[in-house]
């Protein structure tokens, strides 16, 4: 199988409440009745990556009485904000400190995946995004496809194509897994048609 170049964009998880798009978020989080919990949550649901949005979840995550859940919940939207701005190294630390106090935090170990490989840290992300994919995840197509790009940068191209299948499979007509299977595909048509168009050596 051939591979043609990589630049496939990375896929973050968002909250479970962020599943449903006709969720209220103020309705069914975990993270109280304060207003700049209010405006991480909603920031980050409408794909708002500025400042405001950073500091509107950072302020959140010094409320005095936030839970130990609606901590986890504001500390995954900060780092997802993070990551979205490439800010990698930020984004990571937000993941691990979710990790380090709940383990199996599967939407935590996706984006930590999904960072590793804009960090270009391949080994770690397959790592990661296999972990998760053991534990759950709302939207395992991405997990799926986040770890075929790590698998293709390490020139495991088999083992891309079947993340990047496996992703279609879950979610048929995902147009970013659907482009990466159908330039698997047209790369080994090209290597077919090259070896086969190639003189014979007597």
């Amino acid at each position: 199988m051939v591979s043609l170049a990589l630049s496939a964009a990375i896929y973050c998880a968002l909250p479970a409440r962020a599943q449903d798009p006709g969720a209220d978020p103020r309705s069914v989080s975990v993270i109280g009745d304060d207003h700049r919990a209010r405006d991480c949550v909603d920031g980050v649901m409408r794909g708002d990556n500025s400042d405001k949005t950073v500091q509107a979840c950072t302020s959140a995550l010094q409320y005095p009485r936030l839970s130990r859940e609606g901590r986890i919940e504001l500390q995954v939207d900060r780092g997802v904000t993070y990551m979205r701005r490439r800010q990698n190294d930020l984004a990571l630390a937000d993941f691990e400190a979710v990790i380090a106090v709940d383990a199996h935090n599967a939407q935590a170990l996706v984006n930590r995946g999904a960072t590793l490989v804009q960090l270009n840290r391949y080994g770690e992300a397959i790592a990661a995004l296999t972990d998760a994919l053991s534990y759950g995840v709302p939207e395992p197509y991405k997990a799926y496809y986040n770890r075929g790009v790590a698998r293709e940068a390490l020139g495991d191209l088999q083992g891309a194509y079947d993340d990047y299948s496996t992703a279609l499979q879950i979610q048929p007509d995902w147009g970013p897994a659907n482009a990466e299977v159908a330039r698997f595909v047209r790369g080994r048509r090209e290597h077919l048609a090259d070896v086969l168009n190639r003189p014979s050596t007597p």
